[in-house]
């Protein structure tokens, strides 16, 4: 594959946000006084999506008023207990080693990358810098650097850019059809990250991903071996 630079998806790739963002739904919902589609489910269904599409799908699809859900969602995620962001076993291991071999590496994000919530710092920055990966931010790029979200490669060329490196040496590692497709629209190579929650198999089937890894070692391994080919 001649690979020779990597960019992640961060929520469900890089970091298990699941719970949080199922946290911060489930009080959204209340307070929009939403029963249906569960909180859990409705997370599930919209990996991928920005926030905004994702409300957009759920006026449209349940007739639910989403007025202000935007931001009370945005409130009470931000506003998460410690403890509800970790990192997937096995990732620290893989970005040290990526890291330490001084392979570029950049994050693309359906996320905001800096934003100010209620009066305090959030976004992917802030959530870099707790789980020990604040190196990786100056070659994020989150919702509010591009004009079209994933799957348009807008984002990714972006930070292939800012990385130096050719779109045909470059791996993109993701958990949803919506990563996979942005990385086959930029002209990189794809790799589903097999390790976090279960993927659709109907959506990644017609996605196609050039390559599945279950386990960020296999990833690792993988990289190791593209690199010395």
């Amino acid at each position: 594959m001649g690979i020779r630079a990597i960019v992640f998806d961060f929520d469900d790739t890089l970091a298990d946000t699941l719970a949080a963002r199922v946290h911060a739904w489930g009080k959204t919902f209340k307070w929009a006084g939403i029963q249906e589609p569960s909180a859990a489910a409705f997370v599930i269904e919209q990996r991928g999506v920005p926030l905004k599409g994702s409300l957009e799908t759920l006026q449209k699809s349940r007739g639910v008023d989403t007025k202000g859900m935007l931001d009370a969602y945005r409130s009470a995620y931000w506003a998460k207990a410690p403890g509800l962001l970790r990192l997937f076993e096995g990732v620290s291991e893989l970005m040290s080693a990526l890291r330490e071999a001084s392979v570029p590496v950049g994050i693309v994000t359906s996320k905001g990358r800096d934003l100010l919530i209620d009066g305090r710092a959030a976004g992917t920055l802030v959530e870099l810098e707790e789980l020990g990966l604040g190196w990786l931010a100056p070659h994020t790029v989150g919702f509010e650097d591009v004009s079209e979200p994933k799957p348009h490669p807008e984002g990714l060329l972006r930070v292939l850019e800012g990385l130096g490196v050719m779109a045909h040496q470059t791996l993109m590692v993701g958990d949803s059809s919506a990563d996979i497709l942005t990385a086959h629209n930029a002209g990189c190579w794809s790799a589903l990250a097999g390790w976090g929650v279960p993927v659709n198999q109907r959506e990644m089937a017609k996605a196609m991903p050039d390559v599945v890894a279950e386990h960020p070692a296999a990833l690792r391994a993988m990289l190791s071996t593209a690199r010395s080919s």
